[in-house]
């Protein structure tokens, strides 16, 4: 069953011409981008400890070759944080046969309504149209205070709803700040992500608002996006977030 998402940027194509993934590869000492499709998905190793931010598409055709490439196994994820529930971000959630079989899987607790068809994923034309994928995989719910600290890895969620009632961004060692789908980069200038695919456009903007006053005060070094790479210039970041692409 097609995600309503995946639906949209097949039929707008244009809309959707300015993503463009970081290649799979090393950025950093401890950080890797993993190419899939038209998204990043991200791999952070520690002290041989490895986590993923998002996990890319389901039955990712690619997963096996980017993973060799990088020279990490997927067997060795032990956690994956997810921003939300879209299936260019979510997939592990999506298979029955999971890709990453020791990787427990987090996803903020808000989410749950999108899941539960509590709440539509967005509207079309004023239509409610509601999640479709099932959850295949054992996934672990938690709320938006939560620190994480897996071994030496300090991780902190950030709630930014707006693409999603429970998007969440994710903060690690106090230097890269992960954003998903709350922020796209045009010309090195953020922007709230496309208005087609949000549930709550102006609520995402206002989230933005807050995710970079904690940038600022988390003097964090890097905003990494899903679909437009990656900037060092908070002010540029969010210069623009109360702005739409679409």
């Amino acid at each position: 069953m097609a995600d309503i998402v995946d639906i949209i940027k097949k039929f707008k194509k244009k809309t959707f011409s300015i993503i463009d993934p970081l290649p799979t590869q090393k950025l950093f000492e401890n950080l890797y981008s993993i190419k899939d499709g038209d998204s990043n998905y991200f791999i952070y190793n520690k002290d041989n400890i490895s986590i993923a931010i998002d996990s890319g598409y389901k039955n990712s055709e690619t997963r096996k070759d980017s993973f060799q490439e990088i020279g990490i196994s997927e067997d060795s994820i032990s956690v994956i944080f997810l921003t939300h529930l879209d299936s260019d971000h979510a997939g592990c959630l999506y298979e029955k046969n999971s890709s990453f079989p020791n990787a427990k899987i987090y996803l903020n607790e808000k989410e749950k309504s999108h899941i539960t068809k509590e709440k539509e994923r967005l509207k079309v034309c004023s239509i409610k149209v509601h999640h479709k994928l099932q959850i295949e995989t054992p996934v672990t719910y938690f709320n938006s205070d939560k620190v994480f600290n897996i071994e030496n890895i300090k991780i902190e969620p950030v709630l930014t709803p707006g693409h999603t009632l429970g998007h969440t961004c994710f903060l690690i060692d106090n230097k890269y700040l992960f954003v998903g789908d709350s922020l796209i980069l045009k010309n090195g200038f953020g922007y709230r992500f496309f208005d087609l695919l949000g549930f709550d456009n102006k609520q995402n903007s206002k989230s933005l608002q807050k995710l970079k006053e904690f940038a600022l005060q988390k003097q964090c070094k890097y905003i990494i996006t899903s679909h437009t790479g990656i900037t060092n210039d908070i002010e540029k970041a969010f210069k623009f977030c109360n702005k739409k692409l679409s």
